[in-house]
C-alpha cells in the first residue's frame, strides 16, 4: 500500500516551513543531487521522524551533506535537515547536538582547555554524521572519546545508547550496519582530558595546513570516497591502477589525492556512480580487493 494518501500529502504540505521539490544539491558538499519531494529544517528532527514512522512516510535526515551522494532523481518523501547546534561543557564532558559541525566542536573544546579532540578539525561533517560512521582523522576516531549518544529508535521512542551498544568500527556503526540501523542520532557526549587550549589550537592549525596541501579541500567533493583496506591506502591503489585524473563527464578522480572525486561543475550523481564503479573494478582486477565506499548513496536510484 502506498504511503501517498491524501491525509499524508496534506500533512506534509502543511508542515511549518516545508518546501516541495527543494533542490538538495545546495545542501551537499558534492553540490550534486535532485530535489527532495518535501523538505524542512528543524531543531527537533525526532518529532518529525516519529510522525513519518507513524504515517509510513519515507524520510531522510540531513546534516552537513558530506559523505553523501544524492540521486539525480532526488529523494522520495520528507527530507529533514537537522539544524540543532546547541552544546554544553560540564567539566571534562562535552555534549553536542547532532547538527553541530565537528570542526566547530573541536574549537569549542580547545577554548575550554580540553584536549583529545583536535583531530576533529579535519572532519567536515556534523556530530550526528560522525556518530553514524564513527568519523576519524589523523589516526584517531570518535570511538576513542565518545561516551554515549542520544536518539530515536523507530518503534521504541527516544533512547540513550552507551558507546558499547553503538558497534563502532572503522567508518561504521550499528546505526549504519547493525542492530540500530534506521535509528536517528540527536546528540552525543564525549569525554576529554584537561589540557592547554593554545597548544590544541596550534596543533589544529598545523593539521589544517597539512590537509590543505594534501587534499582538494577547496573543491566540490564528498570527502574520502573509499575506506582504506587493512594495511593499505585506497588512494595509493587508485593511483597505481592509473585512474588519478580519470573522468566521467564532469566527475573526476582528483589529481591531488586519488581517494577524492571532484565535481568539476555540473557533474551528475550518475557520472560519479559510474566513476566509482570504474575505480572499484580496476582495483579488484589489479589487487583482488573490493574497495568499500565511505560515501553513502541515497534517493531514487535506477533499479
Amino acid at each position: 500500500m502506498s504511503w501517498r494518501t491524501n491525509a499524508n500529502l496534506e500533512w506534509l504540505s502543511g508542515l511549518r516551513g516545508v518546501e516541495q521539490d527543494h533542490p538538495l544539491a545546495r545542501h551537499t558538499s558534492f553540490n550534486i543531487g535532485g530535489p527532495a519531494e518535501f523538505f524542512v529544517e528543524t531543531r527537533d528532527p525526532a518529532e518529525l521522524v516519529e510522525a513519518c514512522i507513524e504515517r509510513g512516510v519515507p524520510w531522510l535526515t540531513l546534516g552537513a551533506g558530506t559523505n553523501l551522494l544524492v540521486a539525480d532523481a532526488g529523494v522520495e518523501g520528507l527530507v529533514v535537515r537537522c539544524v540543532s547546534r546547541e552544546w554544553k561543557v560540564e567539566g571534562r564532558r562535552v555534549y553536542a547536538q547532532a547538527g553541530l559541525k565537528m570542526m566547530r566542536l573541536a574549537r569549542i573544546c580547545a577554548d575550554h582547555d580540553l584536549t583529545g579532540f583536535e583531530w576533529a578539525i579535519g572532519v567536515p561533517g556534523t556530530v550526528g554524521g560522525a556518530v553514524y560512521q564513527n568519523a576519524g582523522c589523523w589516526g584517531t576516531e570518535l570511538a576513542e572519546v565518545l561516551t554515549d549518544a542520544e536518539g530515536l529508535m523507530p518503534g521504541r521512542g527516544r533512547q540513550t545508547w552507551p558507546r558499547e551498544d553503538l558497534g563502532l568500527g572503522y567508518r561504521t556503526s550499528a546505526l549504519r550496519h547493525g542492530a540500530l540501523r534506521g535509528a536517528l542520532v540527536t546528540g552525543a557526549r564525549i569525554e576529554l582530558r584537561p589540557g592547554d587550549g593554545a597548544a590544541s589550537r596550534s596543533q589544529m592549525a598545523r593539521w589544517t595546513a597539512e590537509r590543505n596541501q594534501t587534499q582538494p579541500i577547496r573543491t566540490k567533493n564528498c570527502g574520502s570516497v573509499f575506506k582504506n583496506p587493512p594495511g593499505d591506502s585506497a588512494g595509493r591503489m587508485i593511483e597505481a591502477v592509473g585512474l588519478k585524473g580519470a573522468r566521467e563527464g564532469a566527475a573526476q578522480v582528483s589529481e591531488q589525492h586519488a581517494n577524492f572525486i571532484l565535481n568539476l561543475g555540473g557533474a551528475s550523481a550518475d557520472q560519479v556512480s559510474r566513476l566509482i564503479g570504474r575505480v572499484r573494478c580496476a582495483v579488484r582486477e589489479r589487487f583482488g580487493i573490493d574497495l568499500e565506499t565511505e560515501v553513502e548513496s541515497v534517493g531514487r536510484w535506477p533499479s
